[in-house]
């Protein structure tokens, strides 16, 4: 089993972007069976499933404030990168497996690697009703950390990280927010809506969302989510996502 695995440091959006498609790219070409990188941005970026209209952003808003925008090739909705450290994980689809199990059990990987940052880390049982948050209309539909799925990473209910996934062509490529703070909160500033509107859905992602440092109850960093992943998620562990015939 051929895994290759990189711990980056912080590229602008577009940079991001390049390398994570390039990991698909990989898997497709046959050099690896399993890419795994994680990475920060600079400057700070909003990132937009790859189907999300730009127009949910005001654009001149995150230019005002030096932030990059990007579309993401996953899908999902959108992100503000900041203080937080992102995952990207490309495989293609183990015979009669669906990326919902890809995605269930590397999140329970996930679980397991940072625990021992936050125990009280916890993997979702049950998901909501998500009929409103992802609506075609309203702002809270505009924005991953205002609801949780299943098998997602949670602390009292509330989502810590933001995972999306796209199949290109039977490849797997999945994308993941691990919030460190609370900077995350900032993208419902910058919606394409009035104040009052704003306001609202930063109050709500503030109840509907943690940190890794409001688990903890002591700040954790990025470097330190970089260093534990890097010592659980090794290529051995990683190439469980694909059974062995």
């Amino acid at each position: 089993m051929n895994v290759d695995v990189s711990h980056d440091g912080a590229l602008t959006g577009s940079a991001n972007m390049r390398r994570d498609l390039l990991l698909v790219e990989q898997v497709r070409e046959g050099s690896v069976d399993i890419a795994f990188r994680t990475y920060q941005w600079t400057p700070w970026c909003v990132s937009l499933g790859t189907h999300q209209s730009a127009s949910a952003i005001d654009l001149d808003m995150c230019v005002e404030r030096g932030y990059d925008v990007v579309h993401r090739p996953t899908g999902g909705r959108a992100v503000l990168h900041a203080n937080e450290l992102t995952y990207a994980l490309a495989l293609r689809i183990p015979s009669g497996c669906k990326p919902l199990d890809v995605y269930k059990e590397f999140h329970a990987m996930l679980h397991s690697s940072l625990v021992s940052l936050a125990p009280e880390l916890a993997l979702s049982t049950a998901a909501p009703s998500l009929r409103d948050h992802y609506a075609s209309s309203g702002p809270l539909g505009q924005v991953c950390f205002s609801a949780h799925a299943p098998s997602e990473l949670l602390w009292h209910g509330r989502k810590v990280v933001g995972s999306a996934q796209r199949v290109v062509d039977g490849i797997v490529l999945q994308h993941g927010s691990i919030v460190c703070g609370p900077e995350h909160l900032m993208l419902g500033e910058l919606l394409a809506a009035d104040n009052e509107v704003r306001e609202r859905t930063v109050a709500t992602m503030r109840r509907t969302s943690a940190t890794l440092t409001d688990v903890a109850g002591h700040t954790i960093t990025p470097s330190e989510v970089a260093s534990a992943l890097q010592a659980n998620l090794t290529q051995e562990r990683l190439s469980g996502l694909i059974p062995q015939a």
